[in-house]
This record gives structure tokens, C-alpha cells and sequence, in this order.
């Protein structure tokens, strides 16, 4: 293995002068920079691989970026991180995980560092500052998600406009006539996230399709904040006979608020959801739902751009659309 020594001797310089070049400490010359990343790019010398990247101009580390919607990230969306983290791997790409704040400004300062290869972005909003800002810099990244205009972006995302209709579809077969939707916080709303607004015109309108009363409750993420908003919507309208949420984080404080009232599942309430099969499975009784496929979608997303790196002409937008899985949370409507 090559050692700070052999590129030196390579490069015609001394030692110290490789050690500033790699540290950035100390100025060098431009010219004696390249010629100390030329060797290091020519010798593979390792473990320095950031330094690698910088002479040869090609890193071989992708980002993604998940800003995120609450202080705590639940288990399901480890789904969406784990099979990045696969496909990276399987391609010899290393995967940085970003959750910055809502802060556009860093996103460009991170790719102009040089050291990203591309970016798979999530929490994307109908109309993205990062991504009209990515496609002046004409930068790699492709959307798990997608925008209000999505010329020339590779993207997945699920079908929330499907889903939404499925689930009403499939509860107004049942003869439910009050539908509650727990939608995700304010924020996101504020914010235009596209999964949120996308979901909530959805659901008003396969209720208007069905004449049915549908109320929809932004709620934040987490388990205390589901119970306050499901006690609210079941006094507020205490002929709901149904609820559907697509909000991971709060399905524990739905149940609880709906056993607290003295009703039960699914005989009382039914409960559906576009939610993980792992939270479906956990959930007593099981949950009817959308199956939600995080996996799926961190897998094509991740896939994408590693081919779009590739030099691969690749053009993919795709809308998946899961099958509805009837499991014990969900019956007939007997109001």
C-alpha cells in the first residue's frame, strides 16, 4: 500500500508539502497541488479517498437528503434508509445521510464542496426551491417524491391520489358514511410538502365521489398529539365510523384514543391506513391499509441515480400503486 512517502517521492515534493495539500492548512501552489493529486489519484493511495476524489473529480459517494418532520425518525422510514444503504453498496458507493433543517442554502453549499457524487432528495414539495436550484447547477439527483412540474426529473413516489381513493372506495363499500383523515402537521402543509396536499385532495374528493362526510385533521408526528386529534374529531363528530391516516408516527395514540372513548375496533371504528406492513402486523387488531412501499421506493430512488451517474440516459417517473390489504381493523359500518 502506497504511503504518504511514495507520493511525495512521485510528485517531486516533500513530505510536508503532501501533508498541506491533504490538510489544506498551509497554502500551495496550484501547480504543486495538482501534481501532489495527480499522484495521489495514480497510486490509489489509501485511506485518504477524499483526496482521491478531489484529483480525479469523481467521488464515489451519493447523499441523501431527509430534512426531518419531527425530533425523532420512526422505524418504517429506516425502511427507506436501509435499502438505499443496499443499492449503494451493491454499486461500491458510499451513502451520506443529510437531515438539515429546512435550510436550501446549505444543500448548495454541499454540493459545491465537491466531495457528492448526487443526491437522492425526500420530503419534496410540490413547487421545490432545491430542485429548480439543482437543475440550474445541472446537478445529479433524482426525488422520492415529486413536484407540481416534473419536466426532466427522474423520480418515485407512491400514488397518494390512488391510495386515497382505494381506501374511501373500499370503506364506502362498507357502508361507512363519517370518514375522519389524520393527515400529517400544519407545517408540512405550509411547507406544500406534495405527499400532504396530494393526499388531503385526494380524500375530499373520492368523499364528494361518494357523498360521504370526510373531515381531514393535520396532526403533528407523534403518538400524543394522534390521541388529541382523534378524541377532537370523534367529539366533534361523534358519527365517524371510520378513520384513515397516513401519518407513521401516531397510530399507537389513534387506538388508544378510540379505546379510551369506550369503543372498539373494528366493530365501533374501523381503522385503515397507508402505513408500513411492519406497523399493520404490530397493530392489535391488525390494520387494514395501503401497504406503503418503503423499501420499494428507496430502492428505485437509489437505483436512479447511481445509473444517471453511470452515464446511463435514463428517463423513469414512476407512481406505484400497492394493493389494499384487509387485515382485522376494518368491518361494516353498523351506524
Amino acid at each position: 500500500m502506497p504511503t504518504m512517502a511514495d507520493i511525495a517521492k512521485r510528485a517531486g515534493v516533500a513530505l510536508s508539502t503532501v501533508s498541506h495539500t491533504l490538510s489544506g492548512k498551509r497554502p500551495v501552489s496550484a501547480e504543486v497541488r495538482q501534481r501532489v493529486l495527480d499522484a495521489i489519484a495514480e497510486l490509489e493511495y489509501q485511506p485518504h479517498a477524499l483526496a482521491r476524489a478531489l484529483a480525479t473529480k469523481r467521488t464515489r459517494t451519493i447523499a441523501l437528503l431527509y430534512p426531518k418532520v419531527s425530533t425523532s425518525l420512526p422505524e418504517p422510514h429506516f425502511e427507506f434508509i436501509s435499502s438505499i444503504v443496499e443499492v449503494a453498496s451493491s454499486k461500491n458507493y458510499g451513502l451520506l445521510l443529510w437531515t438539515p433543517s429546512d435550510d436550501d442554502g446549505a444543500v448548495l453549499r454541499m454540493i459545491q464542496q465537491g466531495f457528492i457524487a448526487g443526491l437522492v432528495l425526500m420530503e419534496v414539495r410540490l413547487d421545490d426551491p432545491r430542485v429548480e436550484m439543482l437543475k440550474k447547477q445541472n446537478y445529479p439527483f433524482t426525488l422520492i417524491g415529486h413536484c407540481r412540474d416534473n419536466t426532466g426529473i427522474n423520480f418515485v413516489d407512491m400514488d397518494f391520489d390512488y391510495a386515497l381513493h382505494m381506501c374511501v372506495d373500499y370503506l364506502a363499500g362498507l357502508g361507512h358514511k363519517h370518514v375522519a383523515f389524520i393527515n400529517h402537521s400544519s407545517k408540512l402543509y405550509e411547507m406544500g410538502a406534495g405527499y400532504v396536499i396530494r393526499s388531503h385532495e385526494a380524500f375530499m374528493h373520492a368523499a364528494e365521489q361518494h357523498n360521504l362526510c370526510g373531515i381531514v385533521y393535520p396532526c403533528e408526528s407523534n403518538a400524543q398529539a394522534g390521541y388529541e386529534v382523534v378524541l377532537a374529531a370523534l367529539t366533534e363528530n361523534p358519527a365517524t365510523t371510520a378513520i384513515i391516516t397516513s401519518n407513521a408516527w401516531i397510530n399507537g395514540g389513534i387506538t388508544r384514543a378510540i379505546y379510551d372513548r369506550g369503543l372498539k375496533i373494528p366493530e365501533d371504528i374501523s381503522l385503515m391506513g397507508i402505513l408500513s406492513p411492519s406497523v399493520a402486523e404490530m397493530t392489535t387488531p391488525a390494520l387494514t391499509t395501503i401497504d406503503f412501499p418503503y423499501k420499494e421506493m428507496g430502492r428505485i430512488g437509489a437505483d436512479m441515480l447511481i445509473r444517471q451517474l453511470e452515464g446511463e440516459q435514463i428517463a423513469t417517473q414512476l407512481l406505484l400503486k400497492p394493493s389494499l390489504i384487509i387485515r382485522q381493523s376494518s368491518g361494516p359500518s353498523k351506524r
